[in-house]
């Protein structure tokens, strides 16, 4: 149980009901540690045994709406993203042999079906779209370009805010992003770059860009050594049993934090800045 006045929220976790816990017992264990917030990212097809078909995506995204109402009816605040992981522009082209340009059509019905999900008030944003962080053929990064101004241009047009999947580049990809931001004309604070690490997550500070960092307990440490808390934390939590504990689980997202405040690292007003103050600001939800 919780040893300190604080709540704790996860800014991007999946949940996985077919193959994992499923958003119900993750966010059963988050509680019981505090967790007040969740931020709960949809999943490709292919996590739940599902194919890489236009109509497997959209089941996707159903999937994924129902375990945000799952995770609301225990009292949890919850954020629903739903969008186009840009590992799949890989997946379609060499599992599939579709052409760029189909993928590039499907990726924008998909988008479509976000903001039909968000008039029918069931989704909050879009995730997560961007680039892929591993090597992969120059023209797939082209197409994840793509489809990522289109989703950040429908976040601008409709309000939503948007999680991007980016390479980890330092100054290169911040500058980046940041100029897409000012190009698009979108406010800053609906673009949340996700799963930051150090060497990056100082120059997103530094232009004020929102940005989450994974709480692994050593990124733990530094951030909360090195930043101002103008971040907060996820779990990156992928809820697969053949991969344990990837990136990390909510509830130990809430005990790293515990550490360094036993430590002497960081004290209950940071805290409460990171969890509580960012995530109202970010996500628009009421105050625990």
């Amino acid at each position: 149980m919780m040893e300190l006045d604080i709540v704790f929220a996860d800014a991007h976790c999946h949940s996985n009901p077919v193959e994992g816990f499923g958003a119900e017992e993750i966010c059963k264990k988050f509680k019981d540690l505090g967790g007040w917030f969740i931020a709960l990212i949809g999943l490709p097809p292919t996590h739940y045994g599902l194919n890489l078909s236009l109509t497997d995506f959209l089941k996707a995204h159903r999937i994924a709406v129902e375990e945000c109402k799952r995770a609301r009816k225990l009292g949890m605040r919850v954020s629903c993203l739903i969008g186009f992981h840009p590992a799949e522009v890989d997946k379609l082209v060499n599992r599939k042999g579709m052409k760029l340009e189909k993928v590039i059509e499907l990726a924008e019905v998909l988008l479509n079906n976000v903001i039909s999900l968000f008039k029918e008030g069931l989704v909050d944003g879009i995730a997560e779209v961007g680039r892929p962080h591993y090597r992969t053929e120059p023209q797939f990064i082209v197409a994840s370009e793509l489809i990522m101004n289109k989703a950040l241009q429908y976040a601008k047009d409709w309000g939503l805010l948007v999680h991007l999947h980016l390479e980890q580049g330092g100054l290169v990809t911040v500058l980046d992003i940041k100029n897409r931001i000012e190009y698009i004309d979108i406010p800053v604070n609906k673009v949340l770059l996700h799963h930051v690490r150090p060497g990056t997550a100082e120059f997103a500070i530094k232009f004020n860009l929102n940005i989450s960092i994974p709480a692994l307990e050593p990124l733990v440490r530094i951030a909360t050594t090195k930043y101002p808390p103008k971040y907060v934390f996820e779990s990156d939590f992928i809820d697969d049993p053949k991969r344990p504990g990837v990136v990390i689980e909510p509830w130990n997202l809430a005990l790293n934090q515990l550490k360094v405040f036993k430590k002497g690292i960081v004290n209950e007003d940071y805290l409460w800045k990171i969890n509580v103050d960012n995530i109202v600001n970010l996500y628009e939800v009421e105050p625990p």
